[in-house]
């Protein structure tokens, strides 16, 4: 049962979640599920969360809007097995509601989404579906909201704060919301998601570019809308065609593509996108009936698999050899991911645990970058921009912007990979899109939260340096326990951990944390 008591300060929690993303969803529900079977006592939980919607985080929440696509068809993205049949059963119940809000959206590439999948959708068959990810935002939301109804000696409390720092105390902990009120629980789940991204202008040099471009440095802060509107609002005064500046390469910068593309006042005012990162491309294409028919045998991998006493040096060695040959034979991530992703995943296997965990602390995401992709909904849009010349691929690093000295936008330095040379921009931009991701833990300021626990010994940043060691029941410290992203450059349950941002793994996960959180609560 859910409340919204006022007397939070003068009671202690057995249970509080700082954060309600799907980590915190998936982690509450077989949670409250289990503790239904112990009748005989009544458990206070909360969720404190410093957004304004609970259970859904940015990814299918509001601020990522209603249009925006999953970055892998419905089958990849959620495991076979009761959440999937159920999610589309769901589906099947909703989708007259769900569809016709989709069809107030008057963009181009909406309507052609709707268009391309309307018979699959009039026949339930939404397996190969790249859906909008706002589908499974609202599901999650309905099954944690009947959830917590439905657990009669459980009371739930939803707090609507920004925390600020956690002390350890006699019971457990006490936590200081930035109002400095404090609330007390016996065990906290940190479940905030992944660090802020790194500022690309502080706040003085922001004031004088914005006069001259768009800055846009989170697309999802305050939410997607709110700067497709400031973006639309920029660019109908220019007189002329807007370049765009996109730093990253990763889903989100494909989804920015796709999105300015789908805005009537925007798609019109739009020149020339330049795409800077590490990797010098954008994410491929899914696999399609042409890709399928083309095998990839990664023989670098393979060579390993009758060697004993392997190590994560060498799987990465070979990973990355062999995707060498395969981009030197023009093949794409469509072509390989699966042979790749197959044969080093088995070969973890055979690693030691203390192996494992340096292959997920120091290599598991480097792979993963070389191996992202899309759907074709996403990849159609920057196809079309590579066959009109319309997109620049810079493989390097941002550096710094100037005022263009025409003052009709920025101009923006860079190095290229490998050299540490200088290099200019020949265009100017008028609107930059940061996709860089979020910071490493060693890159403060973070959060005032993440700051304090780093600072004062609570949380001890692992060898990623893009998450806390945490030991086998997913604690960083007694009684505080890790879910979502945090727990990257782990291992659990002999399960090397390093990109915890598919839904899949997060389900998993949170299972296996309500499970720990029951011997304790």
């Amino acid at each position: 049962m859910a409340t919204n008591s006022t007397n939070l300060y003068s009671k202690t929690f057995d249970l509080i979640f700082i954060g309600s993303g799907i980590g915190t969803s998936f982690t509450l529900m077989p949670l409250l599920e289990e503790l239904k079977k112990m009748n005989d006592r009544t458990f206070n939980i909360a969720i404190i969360e410093r957004s304004d919607e609970f259970h859904t985080g940015v990814a299918y929440g509001n601020r990522t809007g209603d249009t925006a696509l999953l970055i892998t068809s419905l089958s990849d993205f959620l495991p076979e097995g009761e959440y999937r049949n159920d999610f589309i059963n769901w589906l099947n119940k909703h989708k007259e509601e769900l569809i016709s809000n989709l069809k107030s959206h008057d963009g181009a590439r909406t309507q052609n989404w709707l268009n391309t999948h309307e018979a699959e959708i009039a026949n339930n068959q939404w397996h190969d579906i790249y859906i909008p990810r706002r589908f499974f935002g609202v599901y999650v939301k309905q099954k944690v909201q009947y959830a917590i109804e439905t657990s009669t000696n459980v009371e739930i409390t939803l707090i609507n704060t920004e925390v600020e720092a956690l002390y350890p105390n006699n019971q457990g902990f006490s936590i200081q919301c930035f109002d400095k009120t404090i609330i007390k629980a016996k065990r906290v789940v940190l479940s905030v998601g992944i660090p802020p991204i790194k500022k690309l202008w502080l706040s003085k040099e922001y004031k004088e570019l914005a006069k001259y471009a768009c800055l846009i440095e989170n697309p999802y802060q305050p939410s997607l809308f709110a700067n497709l509107n400031k973006i639309e609002s920029f660019v109908s005064q220019l007189k002329e065609p807007a370049n765009i500046l996109i730093i990253g390469s990763n889903a989100s910068a494909m989804e920015m593509i796709y999105k300015l593309h789908d805005e009537p006042g925007i798609s019109k005012q739009l020149s020339k996108f330049i795409v800077i990162s590490p990797q010098g491309e954008l994410p491929n294409s899914a696999q399609n009936d042409f890709t399928k028919s083309i095998s990839f045998t990664p023989r670098h991998l393979q060579s390993l698999q009758l060697k004993n006493g392997i190590t994560a040096d060498e799987i990465n060695t070979a990973a990355n050899l062999d995707l060498d040959e395969a981009e030197d034979m023009g093949y794409g991530t469509a072509i390989t991911e699966i042979p790749v992703s197959q044969d080093f995943t088995s070969l973890l296997q055979k690693l030691s645990d203390s192996e494992l965990t340096k292959f997920a602390c120091l290599y598991g995401n480097e792979i993963g970058k070389r191996q992202r992709r899309a759907g074709q909904h996403y990849t159609d849009v920057v196809d079309g921009l590579i066959k009109t010349n319309k997109l620049e691929n810079i493989k390097g690093y941002f550096v710094a912007f100037k005022v263009s000295p025409s003052k009709n936008g920025l101009n923006f330095t860079y190095t290229s990979k490998g050299s540490d040379k200088l290099q200019k921009s020949i265009e100017n931009v008028h609107v930059v899109l940061s996709c860089i991701g979020g910071k490493l833990l060693t890159q403060q300021p973070l959060s005032p939260l993440l700051d304090q626990l780093i600072n004062d010994g609570i949380c001890k940043i692992n060898d990623s340096y893009r998450g806390f060691l945490v030991n086998k029941d997913l604690e960083a410290t007694n009684k505080l326990h890790v879910a979502g992203p945090l727990l990257a450059g782990n291992v659990v349950n002999s399960n090397a951990l390093w990109h915890l941002e598919h839904c899949g793994r997060i389900i998993s996960l949170g299972k296996t944390l309500s499970q720990k959180l029951l011997q304790f609560i």
